[in-house]
């Protein structure tokens, strides 16, 4: 669409200068003829001198023009491949963050039910370290009992 719309616009601005031209061209011309018959001739000769000299200044100007164009057009053309090569990143960049989101929930999950078993591991081994605390206390009150019936 793009490169329609630019084609289009050059088309437009060529047609517009060509028309200039040639109606350059024919007012040269009839003057030029017309010139030769008259006592001013040098003055007309003079006036379409000047009118080659704007014809000659309004080619380079619209060349110019056209040059800028040319090199606007590639420099849009450059930008819109970067913008595509960038879209083309962004979605590739996106598809590797889901996967990285889900392999974090599953790890998070992971971590939390490790996190529950080591809780549970914890209150295992408290109450193992009771239950010792409990015999230990039992065999020293059995051990003093029976020192004191062997007094």
């Amino acid at each position: 669409m793009l490169a329609n719309s630019k084609n289009n616009n050059q088309e437009t601005n060529m047609g517009v200068a060509q028309k200039g031209s040639n109606a350059l061209r024919k007012l040269k011309s009839v003057a030029q003829k017309r010139a030769s018959s008259l006592p001013a001739s040098n003055l007309i000769n003079a006036v379409v001198d000047q009118v080659n000299q704007f014809e000659t200044g309004i080619k380079q100007t619209v060349d110019g023009v056209q040059d800028k164009v040319k090199g606007l057009q590639a420099n849009l053309l450059k930008m819109y491949q970067a913008n595509k090569e960038l879209e083309q990143e962004n979605r590739e960049l996106a598809k590797t963050m889901v996967g990285l989101e889900k392999e974090n929930a599953h790890l998070t999950m992971k971590l939390d039910r490790t996190q529950m078993e080591l809780d549970v591991l914890k209150a295992k081994l408290e109450n193992i370290g009771k239950l010792v605390s409990g015999y230990e206390e039992s065999i020293a009150a059995v051990t003093r009992s029976t020192k004191t019936k062997r007094k």
